[in-house]
């Protein structure tokens, strides 16, 4: 088996992964912002620095590993686990950490690494009220013993 087989193999079960993870669980905007951000930079360094390795005399590939096609110095082949990486470790983000938030939603408590302020209300403060919370006449409520409360 050829090494763009076993790369295309490795591509396939990461983009399984990622779609099963997707579909289950249903990530907002700012994943797929993310997702794209990650693979933008992991393969442009992954172009500045195998080219700069290849380069160099760090590495260097025989005919018959690689495919022939390349970004600069560096084989299309080298890319394939950066993209396997940005593909699979986010599905797994999905996958896995969601069952921690979600034992612990039941639990009671924010879950360890939870985003700050997971287990309060939409208000943001344990009490549920605003930040600018006022009474009816326009003041800011007070505690009994007379200082301002939030």
């Amino acid at each position: 088996m050829t090494y763009w087989a076993v790369n295309a193999i490795f591509l396939g079960i990461a983009a399984v992964v990622l779609l099963a993870a997707v579909l289950l669980r249903r990530p907002r905007r700012l994943f797929w912002g993310a997702l794209a951000a990650a693979a933008v930079l992991l393969v442009t360094l992954t172009a500045v620095f195998d080219n700069v390795m290849i380069a160099s005399g760090i590495m260097a590939y025989t005919e018959h590993n690689i495919s022939g096609v390349q970004v600069g110095l560096a084989p299309l082949e080298d890319f394939a686990y950066p993209v396997a990486g940005v593909l699979l470790l986010p599905a797994l983000w999905l996958l896995l950490g969601s069952r921690v938030q979600e034992e612990a939603d039941e639990a009671g408590d924010p879950a360890e690494g939870a985003l700050p302020g997971a287990g309060l209300p939409a208000s943001g403060l344990p009490n549920g009220r605003t930040p600018d919370a006022r009474t009816s006449e326009g003041r800011r409520p007070t505690n009994e013993t007379g200082g301002r409360s939030c």
